[in-house]
């Protein structure tokens, strides 16, 4: 069967945390000429399936990681039985230049969503959560700017992001993350949701943050070595961990360094502390590991001889219960349409993207994140591989095309902006201020010095993120904007000055 990837893909892209349908519309207000050189990828470190097939596979992950400017990836797939069909690494893992393996440990993002969700449901098995009971029953402090609509906030409606919490602030929290679990979730005092809880989906991070600390106190321990002993110890899971200091201690070498763009050269950065937010996006794993977690989510909560969770934990988490439109519903941690299961996770530079369709799983793991090269389509063309069909890199986006477009419009922003300010320094020959040289210095402040800028500043709103989240998840870019914007808004106001001189010269000569 032909997994219907091509709308499923599309959906991805518009609920996505770390923004990208938004982040798009800084092409049109965006950047400065650039052509980027692709970064070369090879295959390491395989577990073999079909030689044809992965032959292929091999050769399209090269050209797609050489087209779209991709470091690193590390790739696994499970068929039917939940038996590991391939696992490969490719290109590098960091500036040292090791190569990628199965093996290396990637920030999996918000398919780490999931996995909160799968504790959520052992600790339920246990008789320890009420899934319909409100989540102030076992969080007494749990506490909203809503006091009355956050007393209803049932546990459920955390899984199925249906408890009221808006996109706009679970995004926020993605650089508010450097406390624990408990104080993140007694910042929520100050939040407001957007909407009664269980009337409506609406994607928020801290719905799952807050499953984490629910997780904490009815289990008596920490979200991290609940998640450790409970899931990746049981799932086999040995190179996975909560935080890259927990990795380091272990002796955790093979770890993947980070990529953004910046105007279009893949620069290696460092993660902001999300101590706080781990169970939304921020735990660790490989691509090996997540072969072994597809395992279990495949058979019924079973890895190997293991029952880690239910079988009937395993439908729960798997039903479609918030409906996003389009045909798609969510489930716990996971995204379904036309029974196809899957989930992305973006952080500030690194990529994962997880889908479960019929007998074949897929996990990807990327060591680069960037808000205007979509990556979600590889998989696509991994299944269509192995169902026998061609998979045109062609149909990948461009990433010289879109950061040139991006560069260039930059550019002109920039020019517009210097130029603009220039122009106040500039002698001028004195002209007698006429009406009409009046009314076109005033339409032409309105113009670019007020709808511009305003456009630029009200990115937030339009991204669902705000100017602190765009400048670490969207670097070089959004900087440049930003103090561009400031720069018209200063001398727009300095130009104003000028014309009301100008009006009351005007008035006093007549």
């Amino acid at each position: 069967m032909r997994m219907n990837l091509g709308a499923i893909t599309k959906l991805t892209r518009s609920e996505k945390v770390r923004m990208r349908i938004g982040a798009r519309t800084l092409l049109a207000a965006a950047a400065a000429l650039l052509i980027a050189v692709p970064v070369p990828a090879k295959a390491a470190g395989s577990v073999s399936g079909k030689p044809d097939t992965t032959a292929r596979i091999d050769a399209y992950m090269e050209a797609a990681m050489n087209r779209l400017h991709i470091p690193g990836a590390a790739l696994g797939i499970v068929k039917e039985g939940g038996d590991t069909f391939y696992l490969q690494g490719y290109g590098t893992s960091g500036p040292s230049g090791a190569k990628t393996t199965p093996q290396t440990a990637f920030v999996l993002g918000s398919t780490s969503k999931s996995i909160t969700a799968a504790a959520v449901m052992q600790l339920a098995e246990e008789g320890k959560i009420d899934l319909e009971a409100p989540v102030r029953r076992y969080l007494p402090d749990f506490r909203t700017a809503d006091p009355e609509r956050s007393d209803r906030i049932r546990v459920k409606d955390l899984l199925y992001q249906t408890s009221g919490f808006s996109k706009y602030d679970g995004v926020a929290a993605l650089t508010q993350g450097d406390s624990t679990i408990g104080a993140h979730i007694g910042g929520l005092n100050k939040i407001s949701l957007v909407r009664d809880p269980g009337t409506g989906f609406e994607y928020s991070n801290l719905n799952y943050n807050v499953l984490g600390g629910l997780v904490e106190k009815v289990s008596g321990t920490s979200y991290t070595a609940y998640v450790k002993d409970h899931l990746f110890e049981p799932l086999e899971m040995k190179s996975s961990f909560s935080s890259p200091e927990e990795a380091g201690g272990a002796d955790m070498a093979d770890m993947a360094a980070g990529y953004q763009s910046v105007f279009g050269f893949k620069v290696p950065t460092r993660q902001l502390a999300h101590t706080g937010t781990v169970p939304s996006g921020y735990l660790i794993s490989t691509a090996e590991d997540m072969t072994h977690y597809l395992s279990a989510q495949m058979n019924g909560g079973r890895y190997k001889e293991k029952s880690v969770w239910s079988e009937k934990s395993n439908a729960a988490l798997h039903e479609p219960e918030a409906s996003m439109g389009g045909g798609a519903s969510y489930a716990m941690g996971w995204t379904v349409k036309n029974g196809v299961l899957f989930h992305d996770g973006a952080t500030e530079n690194t990529y994962s993207f997880m889908v479960i369709h019929g007998d074949t799983g897929i996990i990807l793991l990327l060591n680069t994140m960037d808000y205007l090269v979509p990556y979600d389509q590889i998989v696509m063309g991994i299944y269509g591989i192995l169902q026998g069909e061609d998979a045109p890199v062609e149909s990948l986006p461009n990433y010289i095309r879109t950061y040139a477009l991006a560069d260039m419009a930059l550019t002109a922003v920039l020019v517009l902006a210097v130029r603009s300010f220039y122009s106040l320094f500039r002698r001028k020959k004195r002209v007698k201020p006429t009406a009409g040289r009046i009314a076109l210095s005033a339409a032409g402040i309105a113009g670019i010095h007020l709808l511009l800028p305003a456009c630029i500043l009200l990115l937030p709103k339009l991204l669902h993120a705000p100017w602190p989240v765009l400048m670490v998840f969207l670097p070089g870019l959004s900087q440049g904007l930003y103090f561009m914007a400031i720069l018209l808004v200063c001398t727009g106001l300095l130009k104003t000055a000028a014309v009301v001189r100008a009006i009351r010269t005007r008035k006093t000569a007549l």
